[in-house]
């Protein structure tokens, strides 16, 4: 037997935005796809929380989180 037969699989759920940024203040802003959809991800519980949004909203979302910290 290997051990990765014992790895639970990670879920993953997608959420509205207003949603995902209500429920999660630490998210990481990752480019999947061509670059003009960006996608936001949070990881709670085994769970892959996602949400996808335009280069411009995200690079707003990133100035905000620099402006907190």
């Amino acid at each position: 037997m290997s051990l990765a037969q014992f790895k639970p699989k990670m879920r993953e759920i997608r959420l509205e935005t207003e949603d995902f940024e209500e429920r999660f203040a630490n998210y990481d802003i990752i480019s999947e796809f061509t670059g003009i959809i960006l996608t936001l991800v949070a990881v709670e519980d085994n769970v892959r929380y996602t949400s996808f949004v335009t280069a411009s909203y995200a690079e707003v979302l990133r100035k905000e989180k620099e402006a907190i910290a």
